[in-house]
């Protein structure tokens, strides 16, 4: 069972500089890579999440965070990286939602992700650095 642990915001810019009343069309782009902490049954998920105007205008909201989790022995590397992100996802909506709220833009609410386990790429890199700041 995947569960986090603890999380932190490394990074947030926003831009705004379209003028008031302008219908913008936002696209989402995120990479989420997690690294394993060896016999600690333990996991650092880093999710980097754009959220820019389609047509390039100066609107784009850009989080990145950490997160750290706890999983049991008997999961499976993609099973942790599809919950693990589960699990940080809602964080990030808040996030972004608040952030935009806060600087004069109806607050942005981003519809949920989900990523397929089919797709995600385990490889045998190695393991996340012991000294992480979330340690």
């Amino acid at each position: 069972m995947v569960e986090l642990l603890t999380f932190k915001v490394n990074s947030i810019t926003f831009e705004n500089k379209v003028p008031n009343g302008t219908e913008i069309k936002l696209a989402k782009q995120f990479s989420y890579n997690v690294n394993y902490f060896g016999e600690e049954n333990r996991c650092l998920g880093m999710l980097d999440f754009r959220v820019n105007d389609e047509q390039l205008r100066p609107f784009s909201i850009r989080v990145e965070i950490e997160a750290l989790f706890s999983y049991s022995e008997e999961d499976e590397r993609e099973d942790i990286h599809t919950d693990s992100f589960e699990q940080i996802f809602p964080f990030l909506r808040q996030i972004i939602h608040s952030t935009t709220a806060m600087s004069g833009v109806p607050g942005l609410i981003i519809p949920p992700v989900h990523i397929d386990k089919e797709n995600v790429k385990v490889s045998d890199k190695p393991e996340a650095d012991e000294n992480s700041p979330l340690n």
